[in-house]
């Protein structure tokens, strides 16, 4: 189990890392904040034992799956992904260039993505046809989806997560990157509590984190699978997280930063 302060570092790093290929490439499609903000939730995925995964055989039938439905946070994504070895490191460089394999959404021909992101509101759906798929067989694979609090508004998502309870498909964890600010709303401060509430009424396990908080995501990790009934996680995000000028700032959820500005925001991570 990698420890926490490691965890600390590999978020420091993943940060400049994120604004360093968003600079090369002019940050265009970036979608700077809502990427920040779930920095450390993937780190705890990716990087903790809580997945099956191998990535030097991504397509291993019997692997967890990670669903993402919040797909511009793509560049989060490919630099974990070629870090831990779903791919070489200088495919990085295919990013933002022309014919390049790297775009502003996953797809599911890059090793790592398993689905192709653009449409909101689909994940946990398409989860869920998974855990029944993997009943089905027998291998009771884990499914992880990872949502936008935005995304949340779809009324595709709430279809699923009634069909999700009903199913009793407690092999589907949920998590909402909760940081209050989507394209074209900013949501109230008991967000996160009504949030929850309505997953605990469609008859969910719910639980509310510091989605900043490596100690708190695994908590509530270790309680996934423990209960017959499905878990979401809702982790309290700050969206543009690591960036004084953009967090908690709606301006930021897809705006293409300047040259001075990405000079000041990776001034920050010297």
């Amino acid at each position: 189990m990698i420890e926490i302060t490691e965890l600390e570092e590999k978020a420091h790093w993943l940060r400049k890392s994120i604004l360093l290929t968003a600079k090369r490439t002019g940050g265009r499609g970036s979608h700077l904040g809502g990427t920040m903000s779930c920095v450390e939730i993937l780190l705890a995925l990716y990087y903790s034992d809580f997945l099956n995964i191998r990535p030097y055989e991504p397509t291993w039938e019997n692997r967890d799956r990670v669903l993402i439905g919040k797909g511009h946070a793509h560049l989060a994504l490919y630099h974990i992904w070629s870090d831990i070895g779903y791919f070489n490191k200088e495919k990085i460089n295919e990013y933002g260039i022309n014919g390049g394999s790297l775009g502003v959404q996953l797809d599911n021909r890059i090793p790592g993505s398993e689905y192709n992101t653009g449409s909101l509101g689909h994940v946990i759906g398409i989860g869920a046809g998974m855990c029944l798929s993997s009943i089905i067989d027998g291998n009771n694979i884990k499914v992880i989806t990872l949502i936008g609090d935005g995304e949340c508004d779809s009324g595709s998502i709430w279809e699923s997560v009634a069909f999700v309870a009903e199913e009793k498909l407690n092999n589907i964890l949920t998590i909402i990157d909760m940081n209050r600010l989507s394209e074209m709303k900013i949501r109230s401060d008991n967000s996160d509590k009504d949030l929850r509430n309505k997953f605990l009424s469609f008859g969910w396990d719910s639980v509310i984190v510091d989605g900043h908080s490596f100690k708190e995501l695994f908590s509530a990790f270790d309680n996934f699978g423990k209960s017959p009934k499905p878990l979401s996680i809702i982790a309290k995000t700050i969206k543009g997280k690591g960036v004084s000028f953009m967090e908690n700032n709606v301006e930021w959820h897809h705006k293409a930063p300047k040259p001075e500005q990405f000079k000041i925001a990776l001034k920050e991570y010297e």
